[in-house]
């Protein structure tokens, strides 16, 4: 699938707020990413070069977004509202735009050099 959308389990909620977890087999450096409600980021695909691109994986852990993505093999394109906490795995060739809908706060599993070696706009 070109882009797979998975919840972020809860473990655990009270009075204070929610826990929740997941796992990963990545290491090193992630990217803590704010952005303001109307902003654009992406607008590029990855060819898979880069393991940390490969698949792209981010976490949505505050506010909502619209992915827009086209696979530039299969030519199937799609856009998709995410709402925090929530998971997505974007897969090479994909091109993606995110556009935050609300003020948004993302991670992104891979390291700046992972996106400059890896990164392609149309």
């Amino acid at each position: 699938m070109s882009v797979s959308i998975n919840p972020i389990d809860l473990k655990a909620a009270d009075a204070r707020g929610a826990l929740h977890y997941f796992n990963t087999n990545r290491t090193g450096e992630f990217l803590l990413v704010y952005r303001n409600a109307g902003s654009v980021s992406g607008q590029h695909y990855h060819k898979g070069i880069s393991a940390g691109k490969n698949p792209e994986d981010m976490l949505l852990v505050q506010g909502s977004a619209s992915l827009h993505w086209k696979d530039l093999t299969t030519n199937v394109e799609e856009t998709i509202t995410l709402v925090a906490p929530t998971r997505v795995f974007i897969q090479a060739n994909v091109w993606h735009e995110l556009t935050a809908i609300t003020d948004i706060v993302f991670i992104e599993l891979n390291s700046l050099a992972d996106g400059s070696e890896d990164t392609f706009r149309l």
